[in-house]
């Protein structure tokens, strides 16, 4: 008799075990696919922010000398300007300022500013601080090489800014500007960043156009 009753019971159980597992398998399924697609979801939107952040510095200005012009020859992938005032120079600094100078018969006008990449765009804020180099037309009637050859004016004005954009030319990062006139710039192959920086040191420059 008692074992009859403890195999009743025995059954009893294992009937309650069989009916609880069918109905809690799907529930802990459930839950175990969620979590899975939760860890998917995730590593997903990392990668996609890695993406996105690799994608935003996909380059670097710091140290490199870039010329402006009007024109650009695919070819070389070169930028230029053969006409009056056209052509100019621009040197990333660091990560964060630049300088840079427009050239012309008479005389060159520095600015400086900083700038910062955005995707594909480089925003470049120039600096109220304006300096002249200007031609000494009196040097030359200077017998006794007493005076100048140059000298230079500075001046403020109102600060503003350019938007430059990229785009591949070969294997180089170029870019044009976003303006209502169109112009270029890629590497500057006449010159190194270098000299740049050792001649406008050299003209006291920097000091000009208060930069450190």
């Amino acid at each position: 008799m008692h074992v009859q009753i403890i195999k009743t019971t025995i059954r009893m159980y294992l009937k309650r075990a069989i009916i609880i597992f069918t109905f809690a398998s799907p529930i802990f399924l459930f839950i175990g696919c969620n979590s899975s697609q939760k860890q998917h979801t995730v590593t997903a939107e990392t990668k996609q922010e890695t993406s996105i952040q690799t994608a935003a510095s996909n380059f670097i200005l710091a140290n490199k000398l870039y010329l402006l012009g009007p024109e650009f020859n695919s070819k070389d992938c070169e930028a230029y300007g053969e006409c009056d005032c056209c052509s100019s120079n621009y040197l990333f600094l660091d990560n964060e300022n630049f300088v840079c100078v427009d050239y012309c018969l008479e005389g060159d006008t520095f600015l400086s500013g900083k700038y910062v990449i955005n995707g594909d765009n480089i925003e470049l804020k120039f600096n109220s601080t304006i300096v002249h180099k200007e031609y000494n037309w009196d040097k030359e009637t200077d017998t006794l090489s007493t005076l100048p050859e140059f000298f230079f004016k500075t001046e403020e004005d109102k600060s503003f800014q350019r938007v430059w954009t990229k785009f591949n030319c070969s294997e180089s990062f170029n870019f044009k500007t976003i303006n209502a006139v169109v112009e270029y710039a890629s590497m500057d192959k006449t010159q190194t960043a270098e000299n740049f920086l050792a001649t406008i040191k050299k003209e006291g420059i920097l000091e000009k156009l208060n930069i450190q």
